[in-house]
């Protein structure tokens, strides 16, 4: 049996500003005094309401259609803009700073998912989140100049995609438990599928009606996520009925000590969770709170539409808690195990997005058309969904081990990045590009089952939103570094070897995590000892 490495919540509520903290390890040699605790404790009827289907489907279904659209707009920026920006005769470090803006603020929204959702409600938040990205490209047709750009697209797109694909990534989990590495392939799928068909599409649209209309007729289709946002329940609402009446686990805001802890339930992933949710009210959002403290009922009760935005709370106020809320989400960047993931993460992402996004520039400047680049792009996205579909699906099963899937992805990536500018033909183009797809599927298949698996569900949220941060920092620091490189030497292959180490590096930083794991461990045992 796997060590399972968990961190659990240290009942944050509402304007609290407390934070996460390391309170659990469980290893093999604990596992039966674990068993006899939980065997008669009431946290396993309350995990049995985890729907683990149902209404998850339908929002499966919605994530679908979200990841599918909105990340052409991150992925789909070379073959979008490409032949505007290079008629214009813009700089590598302009259209590098466009794309690394976009994906700042892309990223930085998804630190602020549980913040938004707790005050609006997950339907509200995401249905403008479509909204603003609608109106991004819809602006972007129009642009005068390509500094515009910065406004219409890298603002907007980047604000509105990254805060509905942030509230995707973190609300299918969170309806499943047993089914949850099935689900995340389903939505997993829908990344590759966009990404095959999207850039051929384009292509199309472009060949046909210009750089305008095909951005007009992309703005239209990115107005479908409105359908697919809608079935963002908040998971409150489909709780199955408890099994038999128990009281909620450890409802207090904070355990005193390390009996309090033990007695809380601490074995199972999903106590501080439901805690936390239970202390937000009906629908997802802090309205309730008060509500739920005085009645103290043990059973959830679900109201069919209160997913709305809060009333007569004043904006100072709304400010400085949705501020307090997420600065208190960081806390948990304190473990080594978290900062192996966001790090490892940031390398990896920066290097395989701008990657993805030079493809289009470096092929057309060899002399390949357009045509060819979306259709290397295309053969990249099938080997991409495969690799999804099967690494999410396998995560599911006890002998699958994670980490050296996602390693093993990261490698996989590096290496084709460091080749790909050595080749001349478009076989050997879409060979290559095949198999970073391939890498790039395995390692994003486990993109977020991997922060539940060394960190908790329940620390899903603030784990992905500290992610976020590191990454967005990144993407301004180290992301426009690389048209800086490109301008500086001239040279596509170097800058492409830039993005090719930092994916190795990634690499590397994973080999360590076992360490961070063993030292998370000491230091648990020793504030044990001392408690």
């Amino acid at each position: 049996m796997p060590e399972v490495h968990q961190m659990s919540q240290s009942g944050r509520t509402t304007g609290s500003g407390k934070g996460y903290s390391v309170v659990q390890v469980i290893t093999p040699s604990e596992k039966a005094g674990s068993a006899s605790r939980t065997a008669k404790s009431p946290t396993q009827d309350w995990t049995s309401r985890v729907p683990d289907g149902g209404w998850g489907w339908l929002v499966v279904g919605g994530s679908f259609i979200v990841a599918m659209v909105l990340p052409l707009l991150s992925q789909g920026f070379g073959v979008i803009f490409s032949r505007y920006l290079l008629q214009e005769g813009t700089s590598s470090s302009l259209n590098f700073w466009l794309f690394n803006a976009h994906s700042c603020l892309w990223n930085v929204m998804g630190l602020m998912v549980r913040p938004l959702t707790q005050e609006f409600g997950w339907r509200p938040m995401a249905i403008t989140g479509v909204l603003l990205a609608f109106m991004a490209l819809l602006l972007s047709a129009f642009t005068p100049s390509p500094v515009f750009l910065f406004f219409s697209f890298s603002l907007l797109s980047g604000t509105g995609g990254g805060l509905v694909i942030g509230m995707t990534y973190i609300i299918v989990p969170s309806y499943f438990n047993r089914r949850r590495g099935m689900a995340n392939a389903v939505m997993m799928a829908g990344v590759c599928i966009g990404q095959m068909v999207g850039p051929p599409f384009l292509r199309f649209l472009q060949d046909e009606y210009g750089f305008q209309g095909a951005t007009l007729i992309l703005s239209g289709i990115i107005l479908n996520c409105c359908v697919g946002a809608a079935f963002y329940h908040p998971v409150e609402w489909h709780l199955k009925p408890p099994l038999q009446p128990a009281s909620p686990p450890c409802t207090e805001p904070a355990a005193k000590d390390s009996r309090q802890i033990e007695s809380c339930g601490e074995e199972d992933e999903w106590v501080g969770l439901v805690a936390h949710m239970r202390g937000r009210g009906e629908d997802g959002t802090q309205r309730d709170r008060e509500k739920s403290k005085s009645t103290k009922q043990d059973v959830v009760e679900l109201k069919p539409d209160s997913d709305v935005p809060q009333q007569g709370v004043g904006l100072r106020m709304l400010v400085r808690r949705v501020a307090r809320n997420t600065v208190a989400d960081l806390v948990i960047l304190r473990s080594p195990r978290a900062l192996i993931i966001a790090f490892g993460s940031t390398f990896f992402i920066i290097g395989f997005y701008n990657f993805i996004m030079m493809v289009p520039f470096v092929m057309q400047i060899a002399g390949h058309s357009l045509a060819d680049a979306a259709n290397c792009i295309s053969a990249s996205a099938f080997a991409n969904l495969v690799m999804r579909i099967l690494g999410s699906v396998l995560s599911d099963y006890a002998w699958f081990n994670m980490r050296l899937a996602y390693m093993a992805g990261l490698a996989f990536t590096a290496t084709s990045i460091m080749v790909f500018p050595l080749l001349e033909s478009v076989p050997s183009m879409m060979v290559v590009m095949t198999t970073w797809g391939m890498g790039v599927g395995t390692t994003m298949s486990l993109f977020n089952l991997i922060m539940v698996k060394f960190m908790g569900l329940e620390n899903l949220p603030p784990m992905f939103g500290g992610t976020s941060l590191i990454l967005a920092s990144g993407f301004l620091t180290i992301g426009p570094l690389v048209g800086l490189v490109r301008d500086t030497s001239g040279s596509y292959p170097v800058s492409m070897w830039v993005l090719s180490g930092y994916v190795y590096l990634a690499f590397f930083l994973w080999m360590f995590m076992p360490a961070a794991q063993a030292y998370d461990r000491r230091k648990m045992e020793a504030e044990a000892v001392a408690l």
